[in-house]
């Protein structure tokens, strides 16, 4: 059922009028779906069109009908934001492991005359 789905809304968006571009109400509106964010990525799950379609701010549009320049858009603006997570997951990392460190330890406590840790 979700492979024959995907098949008719690849197939809908290659022969689409004009330019392309559908909005993702349209589609789910015309596939019968409670809404369009069943076309796009949940979590890690992919979206309906996640494997042939590429969005923008006038909707979704088949890979295959996209120009040179929507498409490096499309590249650049997903890469952008991949980034911008990346580097905010890496500032995390280094501001957990810094706030581990430099928690509080006690003080070592030594024996007078061998020197030696004492365990507290």
């Amino acid at each position: 059922m979700c492979e024959e789905l995907k098949e008719a809304i690849e197939s809908y968006l290659l022969s689409a009028p004009g330019s392309g571009w559908v909005k993702g109400k349209e589609l789910a509106k015309h596939f019968d779906l409670r809404s369009d964010r069943a076309l796009r990525k949940m979590g890690n799950k992919p979206g309906l069109c996640t494997e042939f379609a590429i969005s923008g701010n006038k909707g979704l549009k088949h890979i295959d009908r996209a120009t040179p320049g929507e498409f490096r858009e499309y590249y650049a603006r997903e890469r952008k934001h991949s980034l911008s997570a990346l580097v905010t997951l890496r500032q995390k990392r280094t501001r957990r492991s810094e706030s581990i460190r430099t928690t509080q330890r006690p003080a070592f406590t030594f024996e007078k005359d061998t020197c030696q840790g004492v365990l507290l």
